[in-house]
């Protein structure tokens, strides 16, 4: 589920600086202002899903041991990354998710603004192996949906809830049969 929030902070951030549109709003504020929010949270997010810290989600790992076939590319795509793990996740330590003094929050702010060929390079090829992973989970990993399904049950029945399957439907998480239609 982070993995597909990250799509789509990143389709909103990209539609929004490239197409000029406009929210709404009181402030009169631009396209471009609302992109730059949205970069923050794109930022964080990624800093979130690539935790390399004991309880860090760390999707490469992830990926590596459910994805063997792909160990190349992921290694790649991690070694392109790496380098920028210390500047993404002072970001969203500092101005993303959690408060800071205002010098260390500007510093972090000020450190990925602007023009930064290494960090955008290493975020699209980020995403474009997300997409990649995505477009294999049907073919390799063959048990993922009914997996999936026991899982949600086992959440509804250890804390008497209800999910919605049908947002995970139309995720495209169960089932998944129309996947590469959405990102081909």
């Amino acid at each position: 589920m982070k993995s597909l929030e990250l799509l789509h902070f990143y389709l909103l951030h990209a539609d929004l600086r490239e197409s000029g549109h406009t929210p709404q709003n009181d402030l009169g504020h631009d396209g471009q202002m609302f992109a730059g929010s949205l970069r923050t949270v794109l930022i964080s997010w990624l800093a979130t899903i690539v935790d390399q810290t004991r309880d860090g989600m760390n999707v490469f790992d992830l990926w590596r041991r459910l994805f063997p076939k792909h160990k190349k590319e992921i290694d790649r795509v991690w070694k392109q990354f790496e380098p920028q793990m210390e500047l993404i996740k002072n970001f969203r330590d500092r101005v993303g998710f959690h408060a800071d003094t205002p010098f260390k929050f500007f510093e972090a702010r000020d450190n990925i603004r602007g023009p930064n060929p290494k960090l955008e390079e290493a975020m699209q090829s980020f995403l474009n192996l997300q997409i990649l992973m995505f477009r294999h989970e049907d073919e390799e990993l063959p048990g993922f949906v009914s997996a999936a399904e026991e899982l949600l049950l086992d959440i509804e029945l250890g804390l008497k809830i209800s999910i919605d399957r049908e947002w995970f439907r139309r995720a495209l998480i169960i089932p998944r049969e129309n996947y590469k239609r959405i990102f081909s």
